[in-house]
């Protein structure tokens, strides 16, 4: 697993927040600084909510109507970052990322068969090509929200040397007896790191959970394929039906039914089709639990964070700043949002699927299987948010709708 190309830039990336958990793939112990990073995140980035809500409140009168937008979205991003650093801190979470690596992951069934090869094949493309795109667009909306402000800063006070400039911060925060402007360097290099805390946070977060669903949509497309093209019966039988006073003076009938010994195999393959979609249920209610509250927490921010990063966006001067911020937020909503949309309209055509089995060429035990399997494929496999909400497309239209109606 870890020779794919995608997975080390994961494990370069996403390993000191603990996001990718190291320490469980790893002999080697973890530097203490990451360990210790990772564990007071949450309570790190509470403490600047509450700063950033104090410099709100102190100066609610003085802020412009945009202003005020940045403080709201900043504060809100915070809250986010603050609520998804604590997942990578779960047992839970672990344990999931661990069953993906060492037991769900394609490339443990690739032995299985030449479709279960080209499906890992695919599946490891369209992830190295994902994992890339969001590694650099994560770093792109970071420098690009902390390089406006300074920007603005070395244009004002070095070259045009405006009077009564106030320096500009891309995170604004501030405690009794503290003031940030006092300390303007470290405060600048702070907010580079705050950045980056919730850039990780929002993409890689989102980047582990889709290379999942990756995974699951390749299990969905094998079980398909499996299911159209199960095995015919090899020989055709004549039924002696001439004795019937119904069929009196009729020909016999010729119908193709399995033999005893492929009964014995359809009865065997019939069990893994069933353990197969069991193993794709386990694994989705399971990213259910884990990251059921993340979705609707993170359904809730962009309601408000949308429209507020329309609103800012709407200022010319500011869609540098805000354009990749505005990019990776509403490309976050629509991709969360399409990906399950495309694992519950592959799982829906599972039961068409089951039906193609030749269940009438079975002997009556099988038939009694394939009826179980038939009847446990009519549900549509969808993740909902807090088991409330259902993550999808419907869901995803209506926070863009009050978007726009909001903006």
């Amino acid at each position: 697993l870890f020779s794919l190309n995608y997975i080390k830039t994961v494990v370069t990336f996403l390993g000191s927040s603990g996001i990718w958990p190291s320490n469980i793939f790893s002999e080697k112990l973890q530097p203490l600084f990451f360990r210790v990073h990772r564990q007071t995140l949450p309570c790190h980035t509470m403490l600047i909510v509450i700063g950033g809500l104090h410099y709100l409140s102190d100066n609610v009168h003085r802020l412009s109507f945009l202003d005020m937008g940045h403080m709201i979205l900043t504060t809100f991003l915070a809250m986010v970052t603050a609520v998804r650093s604590v997942v990578p801190n779960l047992k839970v979470y672990a344990e999931l990322v661990t069953k993906l690596a060492h037991e769900i992951h394609l490339m443990h069934f690739a032995h299985q068969g030449p479709c279960y090869k080209e499906m890992n094949k695919m599946v490891d493309k369209v992830s190295f090509i994902y994992t890339k795109f969001i590694v650099v667009v994560m770093y792109l909306a970071m420098l690009m929200f902390n390089f406006a402000p300074m920007y603005n800063n070395a244009k004002n006070v070095l070259i045009t040397k405006t009077e009564n400039y106030t320096l500009e911060f891309a995170v604004y925060f501030s405690y009794p007896g503290f003031e940030p402007l006092n300390y303007f360097p470290t405060t600048t290099l702070y907010n580079f790191y705050l950045s980056y805390n919730c850039g990780i946070m929002l993409c890689g977060l989102d980047l582990i959970l889709f290379l999942m669903i990756f995974q699951l949509v390749g299990h969905v497309y094998i079980l398909r394929h499996n299911l159209e093209n199960f095995p015919m019966p090899k020989n055709k039988v004549v039924m002696n039906i001439g004795d019937l006073p119904r069929y009196k003076n009729k020909e016999n009938c010729i119908v193709e039914m399995f033999d005893a010994m492929e009964n014995e195999e359809v009865r065997v393959r019939l069990a893994e089709c069933i353990e197969h979609h069991k193993i794709i249920i386990r694994f989705t209610d399971e990213i259910s639990i884990v990251f059921g509250p993340i979705l609707a927490f993170q359904y809730m921010f962009h309601m408000v964070g949308c429209c507020l990063l329309l609103l800012e966006c709407s200022a010319g001067n500011q869609v540098i700043r805000y354009g990749p911020l505005t990019t990776v937020v509403f490309g976050q909503l629509i991709q969360i949002s399409v990906m399950f949309e495309i694992l519950g309209a592959e799982t829906e055509k599972l039961k068409d699927s089951a039906y193609f089995v030749p269940w009438e060429c079975m002997n009556i035990s099988n038939q009694r299987t394939a009826h179980i399997m038939l009847h446990k494929m009519q549900d549509k496999i969808s993740i909902k948010a807090l088991g409330l909400a259902a993550v999808g497309v419907n869901t995803m239209m209506g926070i863009l709708k009050t978007t726009f109606s909001y903006y």
